[in-house]
């Protein structure tokens, strides 16, 4: 017997949904409160939260997590020896100790600064349509001063407006296609 040729399609559709990404509009204010709350540790929060969602976006670069468990380990690290020198003072932790930590801070940070333009980049790389050969294709570029000084608030910013407004508006063809 012939199957029907009016039934509906019994195979699964692999179309890709719009938000497939699974980033979101955060409120960049509630984010400048999150971090005095936490007492910081929003920040590390913030990148490993993002990590998964920014390695869905159109771009050929994606992130690896240790940086951002190393950023995490570092700022509990800190804020240990932090709490050991306040309350014994500085020979709680010595010297020997104490300039081996900010050694290590200070590499986490450079890390994480190179970290954060990579995911400027990426953000780029997904704003940018595939065709922008053309004139008036809308070439995005964010700030490398502004991704230096403003961190997770300007990233932030960029994904409310280069990713996640284009598909609340329901714009065809921003954000993807590469």
């Amino acid at each position: 017997m012939d199957a029907n040729p009016y039934a509906p399609p019994t195979a699964i559709v692999a179309d890709r949904e719009p938000d497939s990404h699974g980033l979101k509009r955060r409120n960049l204010i509630l984010m400048i409160v999150l971090v005095f709350v936490t007492l910081g540790v929003y920040c590390p929060v913030w990148y490993i939260r993002r990590r998964r969602g920014l390695n869905r976006l159109d771009s050929p670069r994606k992130l690896a997590l240790w940086p951002f468990v190393l950023f995490l380990a570092s700022f509990v690290l800190g804020f240990f020896v932090g709490i050991l020198q306040g309350s014994r003072g500085d020979a709680a932790v010595g010297p020997g100790l104490a300039f081996p930590v900010q050694v290590f801070q200070l590499a986490v940070g450079i890390l994480i600064i190179i970290q954060s333009f990579k995911i400027r980049d990426i953000i780029q790389d997904h704003a940018t349509p595939a065709d922008s050969s053309g004139p008036f294709v809308q070439h995005v570029q964010l700030s490398g001063l502004m991704t230096f000084f403003f961190s997770i608030f300007y990233l932030q910013w960029a994904i409310n407006r280069y990713v996640v407004q284009p598909q609340e508006l329901g714009l065809a063809g921003s954000g993807g296609g590469r």
